[in-house]
């Protein structure tokens, strides 16, 4: 399934899905994806076409799921790319009271260590005067 919106974001990107939609993160060759923010809201707001206030018009009209951070991390940290199913089967259910549920993540995708450089290799000036 296709993310809802993608957009730019200081760091790297933005991804929202919505709720029994897969958020979907990837880098390029030899990049792995770094976690910025992660936020699994539950809202009445129209991030996904319910047509109500968007969830960040005010602290009471969302409430969030603790432990998405965990989810997200084991499922897309440290990896090239990754999917995420925005389901109650991964997220499990919360007791909220809203409909709408999206999952947000922003990210950036980091690129490989530089190696070290090579270690000179040593004389053994003790063997030469033998």
């Amino acid at each position: 399934m296709i993310p809802l919106r993608l957009v730019a974001f200081s760091q790297g990107e933005v991804i929202y899905a919505c709720h029994n939609a897969t958020a979907e993160m990837s880098c390029e060759v030899d990049h792995k994806i770094k976690l910025e923010h992660i936020l699994y809201k539950v809202g009445v707001g129209t991030r996904c076409g319910e047509g109500k206030r968007h969830p960040d018009d005010g602290p009471d009209n969302f409430c969030t799921f603790p432990w998405a951070e965990m989810v997200v991390e084991d499922l897309c940290a440290g990896k090239r790319s990754c999917n995420v199913p925005v389901t109650e089967y991964v997220f499990g259910e919360y007791p909220c009271v809203e409909q709408t549920r999206y999952l947000e993540v922003s990210y950036s995708c980091t690129p490989p260590p530089t190696p070290p450089p090579p270690k000179p290799e040593c004389e053994d000036k003790a063997a030469d005067t033998v």
